[in-house]
């Protein structure tokens, strides 16, 4: 005797929405994790969802609280991602201005230098006339 395996439900966006959704306005989050309200308040969303014709929810015990972490999981994967182009995106940038800056007061430097042998070279040159002129006078 074959017995019927009734279908699995695919878990869609609209589907993760209106879990939210519920979870939001059943006040599920003021519940504290593992206590015997929170678990109510599944039975209740679950109830529900599994209500609903479009979209249609067909969830067994313990589902909707699985699909929750795993949401959640993803929630923080994506933020933890994000958050890290972004930082390693600012740290580029300001190497990047570390090293422009840098090349600046190099070149900067270079010419305090040719400044100051010129000028150095030049009043040699006139202390060196000057002794000249003294010792033809």
């Amino acid at each position: 005797m074959a017995t019927k395996k009734q279908p699995v439900m695919e878990w869609t966006d609209d589907h993760d929405i209106l879990l939210l959704r519920e979870m939001i306005a059943t006040e599920f989050f003021q519940c504290k994790k593992g206590s015997p309200d929170r678990g109510k308040i599944w039975e209740s969303i679950q109830e529900r969802l599994n209500k609903l014709d479009n979209p249609k929810f067909m969830i067994k015990e313990k589902k909707s609280e699985r699909r929750w972490n795993l949401l959640q999981a993803k929630f923080k994967r994506d933020i933890t991602r994000r958050a890290t182009s972004h930082f390693s995106a600012k740290d580029k940038k300001k190497s990047d201005d570390k090293e422009a800056a840098e090349e600046i007061r190099k070149k900067a430097m270079e010419r305090m230098k040719r400044k100051s042998t010129e000028s150095a070279g030049g009043s040699a040159k006139k202390s060196q006339e000057a002794g000249v002129m003294r010792l033809n006078s």
